[in-house]
């Protein structure tokens, strides 16, 4: 007579072990959750940083720099657009989407939307001349390099208003 190999585990060690399954699942999940934020936190601080040197630039006389800042490398540019007018130029083609994605009064938007923070696909940065930046492309889209953004701001000595290059 052949005995048969039995194999019995305890209702404690089973319940062990789901309760680890679930605790890296709930760890998994956080650390994804605060990645997304992190891209958040960029995208707001990129904001933020961005717009106190178009300030700086408004309120002088006359001003040329370049503003340098990180980005998630999942976003390929960063656009300024004028959504009261028609598309043209070298994104043409994006203008549409990035115009059912964002407000009217909206004139910065980030390319491919996916990549950067789902709830902030644009938003209005104050002190820009517009209609100057978008005479040519609109919208007008700077490139990200590795994570890394720059943007040339320039104000001459008669304008009211900044434009980025």
């Amino acid at each position: 007579m052949k005995k048969k190999g039995q194999f019995e585990i305890s209702f404690g060690m089973l319940f062990s072990i789901i309760l680890i399954i679930a605790f890296i699942a709930v760890a998994i999940y956080a650390t994804m959750f605060f990645l997304g934020f992190g891209k958040c936190t960029d995208v707001g601080l990129f904001k933020q940083y961005l717009q106190e040197d178009i300030d700086k630039a408004w309120k002088s006389d006359e001003n040329n720099f370049v503003f340098s800042n990180e980005l998630a490398k999942e976003i390929s540019h960063v656009c300024f657009a004028d959504f009261s007018q028609q598309g043209r130029g070298e994104f043409k083609d994006i203008y549409e989407e990035a115009k059912r994605g964002v407000k009217e009064n909206y004139n910065i938007f980030f390319w491919p939307y996916k990549s950067g923070c789902k709830d902030i696909r644009g938003f209005e940065m104050l002190h820009l001349d517009i209609k100057d930046i978008t005479k040519t492309n609109n919208p007008y889209c700077i490139k990200n390099n590795k994570g890394k953004i720059s943007i040339k701001i320039e104000k001459g000595f008669y304008e009211q208003l900044v434009k980025v290059r």
